[in-house]
């Protein structure tokens, strides 16, 4: 970098490498329909500064993808080049993957066995089975591996979720290996999924909003009430389902029912790309932004 690029400066020029799954995504609808060129301008960081909030940390990897949390409170951090880990709540951070283009769009502990994590991205589909020391590729039947939404279920052991680009959104009932298609008409926006503790699941798309569907992903209809603005970026909920979390590109919202109404938390004045809520505490919830900062509350979104 230049001695005279100031920081600001390097992070507006990174802006456009951030977050690849999301913005990527928003260029498609962009040239598809026009609808969301303009939010890739008018959002809070698109002046390169941080919130009004004190970031506990600023990364400084190429792009920031996903967030995740277990049981014990460790914290992973995803992106473009593998895999940040913490034990003290974010504060610290040191590499537990480090490989080119093994593309961390969304990262899963298994609810049931937090040693178990899933790595889903670009071409990328990987699992560790003792706690992050080692990955190795996952083999399935998958019809394709540019996979940019992935979870796990919090009601039945061994049930995943992945939505892969051009082929639509698969269930797994073994762990992954095995999959079977829900629907193929899920919308090419989508970048992350969870599945409350009643079955039903949330869906955040670029170009569609918030969806729900009740009959195990086979149709879906809008659940944003009080969140239909702008872009929703990611979807994070506790086990327990006591409270979803939204990022936008107006900050983030939270959930208390489910998915079915939402309200803003204090922090809105960021574009919130990755959410990781601690599940065993639904009012502690990490942030990270297009800038990699990361934020933290410990009371539900009312202070970070």
């Amino acid at each position: 970098m230049p001695p005279e690029m100031t920081r600001t400066e390097n992070l507006r020029r990174r802006t456009w490498g951030v977050g690849i799954a999301p913005y990527a995504l928003l260029l498609i609808v962009a040239v598809a329909g026009g609808l969301y060129f303009l939010s890739l301008f008018d959002g809070a960081d698109e002046s390169g500064a941080p919130s009004r909030f004190t970031a506990i940390h600023t990364f400084e990897t190429a792009d920031f993808h996903s967030l995740a949390v277990d049981q014990q409170g460790t914290v992973l951090f995803g992106h473009h080049n593998g895999v940040q880990i913490s034990s003290d709540g974010g504060d610290t951070w040191s590499v537990l993957l480090e490989e080119p283009n093994w593309d961390a769009m969304s990262l899963a502990f298994d609810p049931f066995d937090p040693g178990h994590i899933y790595l889903a991205g670009h071409n990328v589909y990987l699992v560790s089975e003792d706690a992050g020391s080692s990955w190795h590729e996952m083999e399935s039947d998958l019809p394709g591996l540019d996979l940019h939404a992935f979870a796990a279920s919090p009601n039945d052991e061994g049930r995943l979720f992945a939505f892969s680009l051009g082929n639509g959104l698969y269930s797994s009932n073994d762990g992954g290996k095995a999959w079977e298609l829900l629907s193929a008409d899920v919308p090419l926006g989508t970048s992350s999924l969870v599945e409350l503790p009643d079955g039903s699941l949330l869906l955040a798309a670029a170009d569609s909003g918030i969806l729900r569907s009740e009959d195990g992903g086979k149709t879906w209809s809008a659940s944003r009430e009080g969140i239909d603005i702008g872009v929703i970026f990611t979807l994070a909920a506790d086990p327990q389902g006591e409270r979803v979390y939204a990022g936008t590109d107006r900050g983030v919202f939270v959930s208390t029912d489910g998915g079915n109404s939402w309200t803003g938390t204090a922090l809105n004045d960021i574009w919130g790309i990755g959410i990781g809520v601690d599940p065993t505490d639904s009012l502690k919830v990490y942030v990270i932004n297009t800038l990699g900062y990361l934020y933290r509350s410990e009371d539900g979104g009312e202070t970070w």
